[in-house]
């Protein structure tokens, strides 16, 4: 793709870039901590800087994928939409040069096979999305998972997040934990169904209780 590519042609790439990042998802039980979801987004997005596959690992950049963290109206966004940033040209300098902007590109909900092409600046409430927590992650499903659990046995760890993260998988399902024991303490540990708070715990989990 260039400058002079039609509108088309980018709205087909960027469904393609949005359908490549459906193949694969990780996902985390915690959202604080070396094991959890903030910390394993910051790495691996510094590992790619490291790598040279994005420009830099912070702020808004191409290739940063993002997580809508709350509904927004207005821009026809719902929580837990996933969007993909790209450089697109669709500005012009005043002697008519192509300037390439950022965009953030999300699956239509209007039309299916549909972008829709949204300024970052747009945007509020979001979070960025190499790795998502379990219960993010509920409603959602992804050619191949990875489920990422602590060194330390948490009360939001149960038999029934695990059951979800397992289910999240199409095709393929991966497991990291920091030891066997933990595993086997949330298989054998249940979500209170009275209160049902176990499972949204996961957004408030802090380090000192991995």
């Amino acid at each position: 793709l260039n400058e002079n590519s039609p509108r088309e042609d980018w709205d087909a790439m960027a469904l393609q870039l949005l359908e490549a990042f459906s193949d694969f998802q990780v996902l985390c039980a915690l959202r604080k901590g070396p094991w959890g979801v903030e910390g394993l987004n910051d790495r691996i997005a510094r590992q790619l800087l490291v790598e040279k596959l994005i420009p830099r690992a912070e702020g808004w950049y191409p290739g940063r994928p993002v997580l809508i963290t709350g509904n927004d109206y207005n821009l026809g966004l719902m929580n837990g939409d996933i969007g993909i940033t790209v450089s697109v040209p669709w500005d012009r300098t005043e002697t008519g040069e192509p300037r390439y902007t950022l965009r953030v590109a999300f699956p239509s909900s209007d039309a299916p096979g549909g972008i829709r092409w949204i300024s970052p600046s747009r945007l509020q409430q979001l979070e960025t999305v190499y790795a998502m927590t379990v219960h993010k992650s509920q409603g959602s499903e992804f050619n191949h998972t990875c489920l990422v659990l602590p060194d330390r046995l948490s009360p939001v760890l149960t038999r029934e997040l695990i059951y979800t993260g397992i289910t999240r998988a199409r095709n393929w399902f991966s497991l990291i934990t920091g030891t066997q024991e933990v595993l086997r303490d949330a298989v054998g540990q249940q979500v209170v169904r009275a209160s049902g708070l176990a499972l949204r715990l996961v957004d408030n989990e802090s380090p000192r209780r991995q």
